[in-house]
């Protein structure tokens, strides 16, 4: 969709946007923090997950929502806040939709992230995967290479609560555990990669996580420890496009911190850039920002693939939607 038809669909839902265009110069985050000290009532970014990931940078624990107009590839932020990818629909949520606070992921205190963080083989191809994004398919077989000659990895993994009020989806090996191990906040693994997540997708629309929530107050740990290189490769391919299928052999938690640490010098990611090597600790903002997603009576998206997907919980209150619709009459 051209810009022209973008502004058209706001106008027909009353709302007078001022465009703002990225510059090399100056960051996205940098835009939506000048929008907030100006007074605007809403932060609109139209992009994929990228763009809409560095605009929100700019407006954690500001008073304002962050509006998503998903025209990327695919749009993993709006998927997992159940907004329509049809601008038109898309346009409708902003003009009628609620403010939702939702909680955002953080690495080392510094490094935010709203998809998924992860440790291991993902870290390494990811990067390969964005520039296979980008148009170059030739990286494809570098990718197949890595991840068949990727070796489970040490890993230990530290929580902030026993193992026992953590868990999610035990492997069955590990369904019954004695006492005194389910007490215990931390364990030693060997694994192909562990995904932190805060929603339920990320990368090419991978459901990696479809019990992570994103305002529960919670991050998601799936560990992937005991597969082969191709049941790895027929999982993803059965979570790609969004779709739901679980496999018995991962293991998920669910904490506010985690710690891993490894012999190894692990790569890690978050949202797909690399960010160095573990340790890393992981822990979660709780509504660190708001953002418009459907309310019970406007117009909703119902995907036909995905008849129930991930949404970010009703608003206790309509206040703040009223609040936003009188700003643009």
């Amino acid at each position: 969709m051209k810009l022209p038809d973008i502004i058209a669909a706001l106008e027909a839902e009353d709302i007078r946007a001022e465009l703002a265009f990225t510059k090399p110069d100056e960051s996205p985050s940098l835009i939506a923090q000048r929008a907030v000290e100006e007074g605007c009532a809403m932060v609109i970014v139209g992009g994929g997950d990228g763009t809409v990931s560095e605009v929100a940078k700019g407006l954690l624990h500001a008073p304002i929502p962050l509006g998503i107009l998903p025209i990327g590839t695919y749009n993993n932020i709006a998927r997992s806040l159940n907004i329509p990818t049809d601008i038109t629909q898309a346009c409708q949520v902003l003009a009628q939709g609620q403010v939702k606070p939702i909680d955002v992921g953080q690495a080392n205190d510094e490094h935010y992230f709203f998809e998924a963080a992860g440790v291991g083989l993902d870290a390494i191809i990811f990067p390969l995967g964005e520039e296979i994004k980008g148009g170059r398919w030739g990286r494809m077989l570098q990718v197949f290479r890595l991840a068949m000659s990727y070796q489970p990895q040490p890993l230990r993994i530290e929580l902030d609560r026993p193992m026992a009020a953590t868990r999610t989806r035990p492997s069955p090996r590990r369904q019954f555990l004695p006492r005194r191990i389910a007490t215990h906040r931390e364990f030693q693994i060997q694994a192909l990669l562990v995904v932190i997540a805060n929603g339920p997708y990320y990368g090419t629309g991978f459901t990696v996580a479809p019990d992570a929530i994103v305002d529960d107050g919670l991050l998601t740990v799936t560990i992937y420890r005991k597969f082969s290189k191709w049941e790895l490769v027929r999982h993803f391919w059965s979570i790609s496009r969004g779709q739901h299928h679980y496999n018995p052999k991962i293991e998920t938690y669910q904490a506010a911190v985690v710690r891993l640490t490894s012999k190894a010098k692990l790569q890690v990611h978050i949202d797909g850039h690399a960010i160095g090597k573990v340790p890393v600790t992981f822990r979660v903002i709780k509504q660190a920002l708001k953002v418009i997603v459907p309310a019970i009576g406007t117009p909703t998206y119902r995907r036909q693939d995905d008849p129930s997907p991930p949404v970010a919980l009703p608003a206790d209150s309509q206040n703040e939607r009223q609040k936003i619709n009188r700003s643009f009459e």
